[in-house]
């Protein structure tokens, strides 16, 4: 028996004209008092202000060439500026392009890089990772800082995390690692090799015969060593404070008149330094954020050395050339410091090559030294704040910028047909693919679930999912569009299942809405009912499968949940697509019924032939109608093969959507999930290509093969990594660095297990169910 026809007349008049920012405006006009956001720190602003905010952030993108068929980063930091930056961004006619900042610096660059995106949205937590982003997406020449409100850029140096990293190499008990040296696993230097560079760099400050002299960054005192008995006074400022007090026993013992003290290299001006006959950083500057912060630096010293003395940068990294260091260090062009000469107090700039030095090795030989001459004219030299990056680097645009522009509508920047957003999600080729999500078929979403729900002013939302991850499209426009309010709860608590019951306990939250993983990860944190129980009314769970046990647990904890409501669909057909209501269930079912399609959604079970499968009988699950998305980003072939012609439409342009998956129609017209097709799997609501993750594993130079099984196991389903190696046999820990260093915390796999031989059937291919049970069993 086929499915009546009628299961899937779903057609209802929506408003085909609107973008998504429409429906918020509108809200907005309803009511510009009532809260919008409440932030991580529990103020909160109002519909007018929130508009207010993007409308500027708009202005100044708009201004600056954003616009229908470009693409503006997000990263999407757990706060209320990122909630306005992306109305902004929407408003600027732009599609917005979410990153979690949890990723890999390279895997944010990887997807900014992949659309083109010239512009960035992030905050001052970004700024150090800023030149290694910009390296890897070389389009991205504008960054905006949502969160900071003064006009100039703070430096991207985290400060504390600097200094436990060189407290830690300070004190190893390897000489040669606590000054620096063989730390990343590359090139192994000798102790020969580091007294040459050492000898080469006390030659530098010393050939003028300073008789004091300012060392920024001393560490292990390689330098301090060799010049401290040479000079009448030699001071210091380091990061670490094991190296001040390994420094301060040196000088004790060698009866050497030192000042150190523990600092960053912008301290100087603060710490008093000065004058001085020389300066030398040495293996410092590398370290540096950027241009902007050496800048800064070279200010104060100008300040802290003497007319005529000079300040030696040792050990620069130059743009040219590998020169055996990580590509995240600092380069710098020597023309560019060239150009410094005649400039903030500086008489001339010697740029020195280092091919004739001795003992050096060739990744230490590769780089180059510089003196700068102080200017001997005895002008007084004042630090000035440091301009914006140059050519190596993005304009930096802060909160001062938006609001200096004027809150005016830019009128109809987008249309129906433009694009909303792009979601990445995993890729089997290794490479992460694009959905491009169109302004309809989102309005179509907000219109069904704020209707057929009931969401509307009355609603609090507490904003848990990150914004890569599309459930969060529905929080930003769903529950603006409504009149309702978010609730953000920071990048911190957001990871803290304790602090978010702590929060639903608190405060009024009406609407939850993620992965079931994410709220079963809560509710051992929420007491069961007491005679004052939690708010929560209404939750959604969707992207994975929903334990039979888990909506008792819900009411149990919050007696007030009148909706539990199961939904699915996919990425490709924006956000969701079909839903269950959730009341009693029956411990017999094998699963949570899939449910209904919603308005303006098709369901089809079809077979090889993309015939529909009779009634109980499994079929190739396929999604059709307005709620699809407009295809994948810059290719063409995949969106060709997912997006097909539906064959059961009237409209020979109708197309429908390969999901992957098994599924079937029950005979009470609902449907049942099956599973997936290949080797996509869901991991706490994340959509996983296995094919990505082991593309990964085969990328390190020692791995032979490597295969990724999906496993169930205490706490829900989890990843299992088995590989073969090459020559030389690599340690799963060894591997497991390097995965977390290229994937995101969701794909790199729990456990990771090196094999002689990948398990084989009869027929040749990888015995992937051998694996999983060596997974189980293990």
């Amino acid at each position: 028996m086929q499915p009546p026809v009628a299961w899937n007349e779903t057609s209802v008049p929506f408003r085909k004209n609107a973008v998504a920012t429409d429906l918020i405006a509108e809200a907005v006009a309803r009511t510009p008092d009532a809260v919008a956001i409440i932030s991580p720190e529990g103020a909160a602003q109002t519909y007018a202000q929130v508009w207010d905010a993007a409308t500027r952030i708009a202005g100044l993108l708009a201004e600056e060439g954003a616009g229908p068929g470009q693409y503006v980063g997000v990263v999407g930091h757990q706060t209320e500026h990122t909630v306005i930056g992306i109305l902004g961004v929407t408003l600027s006619g732009a599609a917005y392009v979410p990153v979690d900042p949890g990723w890999p610096v390279r895997r944010q660059a990887k997807v900014l890089a992949a659309v083109g995106a010239r512009w960035l949205l992030a905050g001052e937590a970004d700024l150090s990772l800023l030149r290694t982003l910009t390296q890897y997406a070389p389009t991205l020449r504008d960054v905006l800082l949502l969160d900071v409100p003064d006009e100039q850029a703070p430096y991207g140096l985290p400060r504390e995390d600097v200094r436990a990293m060189w407290d830690s190499v300070s004190r190893s008990s390897d000489p040669l690692q606590a000054a620096g040296f063989n730390l990343d696993g590359g090139r192994t230097y000798s102790t020969e090799e580091v007294d040459a560079y050492a000898d080469h760099v006390a030659g530098l400050v010393l050939r003028d015969k300073p008789d004091s002299v300012l060392e920024v960054g001393f560490g292990s005192g390689l330098v301090l060593r060799r010049v401290a008995p040479e000079v009448g006074f030699y001071a210091g400022v380091d990061p670490a404070p094991s190296a001040v007090d390994a420094g301060l026993v040196l000088a004790e013992e060698q009866s050497l008149l030192v000042d150190l003290v523990a600092g960053f290299a912008d301290d100087v001006a603060a710490l008093g330094f000065g004058p001085v006959d020389a300066a030398v950083l040495a293996s410092t500057v590398q370290y540096f954020p950027d241009r902007r912060y050496l800048t800064a630096v070279l200010a104060q010293l100008a300040c802290a050395v003497r007319p005529g003395g000079q300040v030696t940068l040792a050990d620069l990294l130059p743009t040219t050339a590998d020169a055996g260091a990580p590509a995240e260090l600092l380069r710098l062009d020597p023309d560019w410091l060239r150009g410094l000469a005649g400039t903030g107090g500086w008489a001339e700039v010697e740029v020195l090559e280092r091919t004739e030095v001795p003992g050096l090795p060739a990744e230490l030989a590769e780089r180059y030294d510089v003196v700068l001459h102080r200017a001997s004219d005895g002008a007084e030299i004042h630090e000035t704040a440091a301009p914006v990056a140059g050519p190596d680097g993005p304009r930096l645009w802060t909160g001062h910028h938006v609001a200096a522009r004027r809150a005016e509508p830019l009128g109809q920047k987008a249309g129906p047909d433009d694009i909303a957003y792009v979601i990445f999600t995993s890729g089997s080729t290794g490479q992460p693919k694009g959905v491009v999500v169109g302004h309809r078929s989102l309005v179509n979403l907000i219109e069904w679930v704020n209707r057929e729900f009931g969401v509307g002013p009355g609603d609090l939302l507490l904003h848990v999912t990150s914004f890569a991850f599309d459930l969060s499209v529905y929080d930003v426009f769903g529950v603006l569009a409504a009149g309702g309010t978010l609730r953000m709860p920071g990048d911190v608590a957001v990871g803290e299942p304790a602090r978010l019951a702590a929060i639903l306990r608190e405060e009024p939250i009406t609407f939850w809405n993620s992965a079931p993983a994410a709220l079963s990860w809560v509710l051992p944190f929420v007491p069961v009912a007491q005679a004052e129980s939690p708010a929560l009314q209404r939750i959604f769970l969707s992207g994975d499968w929903i334990p039979l046990s888990m909506p008792d647990e819900i009411r149990a904890r919050f007696p007030a949940s009148s909706q539990i409501i199961s939904l699915g669909g996919a990425t490709e057909a924006t956000v969701w697509s079909n839903y269950y209501r959730i009341d009693e269930v029956d411990p017999a079912w094998p699963s949570i019924p899939y449910g209904k399609p919603m308005q303006n959604a098709r369901y089809y079970m079809l077979d090889e032939q993309l015939r529909e499968a009779p009634i109980d009988e499994p079929g190739d699950l396929y999604i059709a109608g307005d709620c699809l998305a407009l295809g994948y980003h810059d290719d063409p072939d995949l969106t060709a093969t997912k997006f097909l012609p539906d064959p059961l439409a009237d409209d020979p342009a109708a197309r429908m959507y390969a999901t992957g998956d098994r599924a079937r129609w029950r005979p009470d017209g609902e449907m049942q999930f099956l599973g997936r097709l290949d080797h996509q799997v869901k991991i706490n609501g994340y959509r996983v290509e296995l094919g990505e993750i082991e593309a990964a594993m085969a990328a390190h130079p020692e791995v032979r093969a490597a295969v990724v099984v999906a496993v169930d196991a205490t706490g829900g389903r989890t990843l299992a990594g088995f590989y073969t190696c090459r020559a030389a046999e690599l340690p799963a820990a060894a591997l497991h660095a390097d995965l977390a260093n290229r994937l995101p915390p969701y794909l790199v796999p729990a456990t990771l297990r090196p094999l002689a031989a990948l398990p084989l059937t009869s027929n040749g291919k990888v015995d992937r169910a051998a694996l999983a049970a060596m997974a189980v069993e293990r």
